[in-house]
């Protein structure tokens, strides 16, 4: 009688499908991306450590406050506890203004009442390794290091007041590269074969190098399996990051922040 009732239990364990997104080797996703956005960068060529004022790009041009761009996210399951996961995104923003007072940009002063243009661009790319700390039949926690890149430009164009009084079109533009290295956790629950419920933490905060700051990169979301190999995610991102950067091509900081919704349609295999 015991014996018939340990076979059962054991062709019971057997029965239980997990799902896909438990146990599949690779999951990517692609999709759209769909923010509010809070854009404010300083430039200052000759003070070091010296940030005067920030100009708000996205209220100082009347820049949109919603910004629809691709995003692209990829898992891979190298093996049966470590992951290697990748995101990216880009935006880019232009817009004009009639400047209400004058704005100090890069040693560079844009008078008020003339019109200038400006814009930023901000490319983020995340790589991450992470291993598995708890997995079971309809759950997975893991937590890891990795690395955002961010590629940031900004520019202002329009008429300045030269050192000598005199007044000429000018256009400064800033760009850097920054690596900042994080530690994330990710939390899965799978209720059933074809739905599940994800949540994603990265953190950064301290100071390497010409970089130094906080980054904060949220994201929990609903996946819906439609088929054995597709299906649709989606998810509400939050992300913020306030960087400050001592280098000779642009001594000064960012701070942004991206917030919104993202939909996206996945294969995994």
């Amino acid at each position: 009688m015991i014996g018939m009732m340990t076979n059962q239990f054991l062709l019971a364990q057997d029965d239980i499908i997990k799902n896909s997104i438990l146990t599949d080797k690779f999951i990517i996703h692609a999709g759209i991306f769909n923010p509010i956005k809070k854009v404010n960068v300083q430039a200052d060529g000759n003070i070091p450590d010296v940030f005067e004022e920030e100009v708000a790009f996205d209220e100082k041009f009347g820049l949109s406050d919603f910004e629809t761009t691709f995003t692209l996210n990829f898992t891979w399951r190298f093996s049966k506890k470590w992951q290697l996961k990748a995101e990216y995104f880009d935006i880019t923003n232009v817009g004009n203004a009639l400047l209400t007072d004058d704005v100090e940009w890069n040693d560079l002063v844009f008078q008020e009442g003339s019109f200038v243009k400006g814009g930023f661009g901000i490319s983020l790319y995340k790589i991450f390794i992470g291993r598995i700390i708890s997995t079971g039949d309809k759950h997975e926690l893991g937590g890891g290091l990795g690395v955002h890149i961010l590629d940031v430009n900004a520019f202002l164009e329009g008429k300045v007041l030269l050192s000598d009084n005199q007044i000429n079109f000018k256009k400064s533009k800033v760009s850097v590269v920054a690596p900042l290295p994080n530690i994330g956790v990710w939390y899965i629950y799978a209720p059933t074969e074809k739905l599940s419920f994800d949540a994603s933490v990265d953190w950064f905060g301290i100071k390497i190098g010409d970089f130094g700051g906080g980054l904060w990169n949220v994201s929990p979301g609903i996946n819906y399996q439609f088929f054995k190999n597709f299906g649709l995610s989606v998810h509400y991102k939050f992300y913020k990051v306030d960087v400050d950067v001592d280098k000779d091509k642009w001594n000064g900081n960012f701070n942004m922040s991206f917030s919104g919704p993202t939909a996206t349609l996945y294969g995994n295999f």
